[in-house]
């Protein structure tokens, strides 16, 4: 069969003879494109490197409650009391050496009474105000907490919403962490490698993770990060997926 008669395609044999070297080329491109695939893919180990470091908190947040109850058509009042009671608070926190002290608006709201039957009865008014106090006197804010007695009087009630325990250096620690974390990757991989014969070569890729401030000794932690407010002592963990060339 001559050059010509291969392109014949009015030719049924030659037809299917030229289809299916076609079709030879293509599966044997798409073979050897596999195969470099799969070379690649083994010429990478990819593991997760992990730091921690433990840190004391340094900055504290207490947030305290103060709330008047009034009766229909006392709501003025309430707002006396309120701010009669802000004063005292702040007033004894500042004599205390703090410095830091938010008092957000005053809220009210009002307040029903719900019989078994019947409708809602309009009973008067909850008159409120969140005091917030920041200091990295951590030690000497916590004290207070033990007794709000400094802050109580007439017409109004005292509780403690919040204490948070924070550490105000985490952003500079990430990075150190992140580094320490890609070493640790490292040092794994060179396990893995070391098994079959082969050694880690240069970095190809990291993704660092969320960061986990735990309570010391906490192993609780969570896909979005997790951030501990309660515990004095606190440690920090970063981890990293890291992708490294083998040879």
């Amino acid at each position: 069969m001559s050059i010509r008669n291969l392109f014949d395609y009015s030719v049924p044999m030659v037809a299917a003879a030229t289809i299916l070297a076609l079709g030879a080329v293509v599966v044997g491109g798409m073979a050897t494109h596999t195969a470099r695939d799969i070379k690649l893919a083994q010429d990478t180990v990819e593991v997760t490197g992990s730091a921690k470091r433990a840190v004391v908190s340094d900055a504290a947040r207490w947030t305290i409650g103060l709330e008047a109850r009034t009766g229909p058509f006392e709501q003025s009042l309430g707002y006396e009391r309120i701010q009669q009671a802000t004063d005292r608070v702040v007033a004894f926190l500042t004599e205390q050496g703090f410095t830091e002290i938010e008092t957000p608006a005053i809220t009210s709201y009002p307040q029903y009474n719900y019989p078994q039957y019947g409708e809602p009865v309009f009973t008067g008014y909850s008159v409120g105000r969140s005091v917030m106090v920041r200091s990295g006197d951590v030690e000497k804010l916590q004290a207070l907490t033990n007794s709000i007695e400094p802050f109580s009087g007439t017409g109004y009630t005292v509780t403690t919403q919040m204490f948070e325990l924070t550490y105000s250096k985490l952003a500079e620690m990430r990075v150190d962490l992140l580094s320490e974390a890609i070493t640790d990757a490292k040092a794994r991989a060179e396990a893995i490698a070391s098994e079959s014969g082969r050694q880690v070569g240069t970095l190809r890729q990291a993704t660092g993770g969320v960061v986990q401030v735990l309570p010391q000794g906490g192993v609780d932690i969570s896909d979005s990060g997790y951030y501990d407010t309660q515990s004095l002592n606190k440690e920090v963990m970063v981890t990293v997926r890291a992708a490294f060339e083998l040879w």
